[in-house]
């Protein structure tokens, strides 16, 4: 019993679910006529067009169309059945229809293409009236709309005034005002008892205007048809007013696609070019238009302003990537001009060191030896070069300093040109580093064990010093005339030394 209750209430949640669809979409119909072709009266220009575009403006805006152009009494009778059978219970209808039409005794009547007018008895059986539409209008539940450009000339009045059979004859210009019904709006071309314009383009003024307008988005209808009124006072000069009848108790929208606010609020923030492009073509005239080029504006800028940056990233990585190339081999040239140098004076001098000399044995007498002039000579040049590795070493270091203030400098440059077209701030431009020191750890040669020997005797004349300095270093120990060994260093060094080794003993 549990598990026949749960399956009959499973099935009822599914059958709302399913049912939930046809409930969120309405049910939208409209029946659409277009007569032009007309073998008893004057041809119309464009009501053809007329018929056709609003069939089409229809659909796109959710409705189901029945329509028909050039039809005769059979067709126009066929047509207005099958609209009558959609009709029912739809959520909106609406009746379009242009070609002849004209009031006899009151009452409004179409006209098919092969109509012949002669009296008050053909007017009853050779037309449609006006009267049958709106009934077939009644079996929707939802809106109901007429929209009536048939306010021409009427071209039977002639006719029609010779074969009067009755008193009670009248034959009126225009249509007839229609009475009020609730939940009902008629709009017609023209006022009440006058006559339209038939325009000489593709379509009629009031046509033309009612097709432009059905093209925006949420509009409601009231507000479409003042505009459509506004737009044909204006392209006839004042001779033609549309007049608009309304009982609605809501609002109701023909288009029902987002409008250009709710758009625009979607895209606002959005950072794709194309979109804020196509929003502008579709809405040119919004009130957002203003916005979406300004922010369009912006894009272009950070666009261009990206590609600027990309193209001088590159270029400076490229010069960046070659002066740090430069600077590794200058500072490995200059260690090893370094090492050449500590080697050379490491090497001058024998490693052996003698036995100590007897208590009582008299002192040596301390004599400097003869400095080959090739030994001093290639000592200067292992200086001279080390000291230009250093130069250089300092001269790229400035030119990679140099770079680094050209390159922001070429940024900001970059930066205040992209944003020197309007008021637009532009991004601040990030603070580019110094390049990286290629500077490797310098490593200074470590201070060797010397011994100083007396070439007659081999004698030691002193003991090792290991805090003798290179040539200009600032830590270098200071001299004097009876400091016999510091004078014998310099001197076999080939530091100027040896002047005063005279003084020695």
């Amino acid at each position: 019993m549990n598990a026949a209750l749960r399956l009959c209430a499973l099935v009822a949640l599914l059958s709302q679910l399913l049912a939930l669809p046809a409930l969120a979409q309405d049910r939208r119909v409209a029946l659409v006529i277009g007569n032009s072709a007309y073998k008893n009266a004057p041809a119309l220009p464009n009501t053809v067009n007329d018929a056709r575009d609003t069939a089409d403006a229809l659909r796109k805006v959710g409705f189901e169309v029945v329509d028909g152009v050039d039809l005769d009494k059979r067709d126009m009778d066929t047509a207005l059945f099958r609209f009558a059978r959609l009709a029912r219970d739809a959520d909106a209808v609406m009746f379009y229809y242009a070609g002849h039409g004209f009031q006899f005794n009151g009452e409004n009547f179409l006209v098919p293409v092969e109509a012949r007018i002669d009296d008050e008895v053909s007017v009853q059986y050779e037309t449609l009236k006006l009267s049958e539409v709106i009934t077939a209008l009644g079996f929707a539940k939802g809106v109901k709309i007429m929209v009536l450009d048939a306010c021409r000339n009427n071209p039977f009045v002639a006719q029609l005034s010779k074969n009067q059979a009755t008193r009670s004859f009248s034959v009126g210009t225009g249509l007839a005002p229609i009475a009020r019904a609730q939940g009902m709006v008629t709009a017609y071309a023209t006022q009440a008892n006058d006559v339209a314009a038939d325009g000489s383009g593709r379509n009629s003024p009031f046509t033309a205007a009612l097709v432009q307008e059905m093209k925006q988005p949420g509009l409601e209808i009231a507000t479409m048809f003042r505009r459509v009124q506004k737009v044909v006072y204006d392209a006839t000069g004042g001779k033609q007013t549309p007049e608009l009848t309304l009982s609605l108790l809501g609002d109701f929208y023909l288009n029902r696609e987002e409008t250009d606010a709710d758009i625009w609020k979607r895209l606002r923030s959005s950072d794709d070019a194309a979109e804020i492009k196509a929003f502008i073509q579709r809405f040119p005239a919004s009130f957002f238009a203003v916005d979406a080029r300004t922010r369009l504006d912006l894009l272009e800028r950070r666009s261009v302003s990206a590609r600027e940056r990309e193209k001088l990233e590159n270029e400076f990585a490229a010069r960046e990537r070659a002066l740090l190339e430069r600077l590794q081999q200058a500072e490995k040239s200059r260690q090893q001009a370094a090492t050449d140098l500590a080697d050379r004076d490491s090497g001058k001098i024998g490693a052996g060191r003698p036995a100590p000399l007897p208590a009582d044995a008299p002192a040596p007498v301390a004599i400097a030896p003869a400095t080959k002039p090739s030994e001093a000579g290639e000592r200067e040049r292992l200086a001279r070069e080390l000291a230009r590795r250093e130069q250089e070493l300092a001269v790229l270091e400035a030119e990679k300093v140099k770079l680094s203030q050209e390159r922001q400098e070429r940024e900001k440059a970059v930066a205040a040109r992209i944003s020197s077209g309007g008021a637009v701030k532009e991004l601040p431009v990030p603070e580019k580093p110094l390049l990286p020191s290629a500077r490797l750890p310098r490593q200074e040669p470590q201070p060797q064990e010397r011994t100083v020997v007396d070439r007659r005797s081999n004698d030691t004349l002193g003991g090792s010093d290991a805090s003798v300095p290179a040539r200009g270093s600032r830590n270098r120990r200071p001299g004097s005339a009876r400091d016999c060994n510091e004078e014998l260093m310099r001197a076999q060094l080939g530091d100027g030394g040896g002047s005063s080794l005279q003084g020695c003993r």
